[in-house]
């Protein structure tokens, strides 16, 4: 749940979304929505990461907790786009 962070290299999603470095369940605060019109795409992320990816209009990819409604509502959204 380090995946809060605007990471630039899958590499790092990988790094940093691995489980072994998550805090665990119920010990993080929601992870801030982005603002929506920044959002162009996103990504499911392999095994081991569990977190959503979504990239921006500039570039940048970030992290998100799937779980989140607000993630949720993006994932739909950008599926019926």
């Amino acid at each position: 749940k380090l995946c809060v962070t605007v990471l630039s290299s899958p590499r790092l999603v990988a790094a940093f979304c691995s489980p072994a470095l998550s805090a665990p369940m119920g010990s993080d605060p929601p992870t801030p929505a982005l603002p929506r019109n920044f959002v162009v795409d996103y990504y499911e992320t392999s095994s081991l990461c569990s977190q959503q990816l979504f990239q921006t209009k500039r570039g940048k990819q970030v992290c998100a907790d799937p779980s989140e409604t607000w993630v949720q509502e993006y994932v739909n959204d950008l599926e019926l786009n």
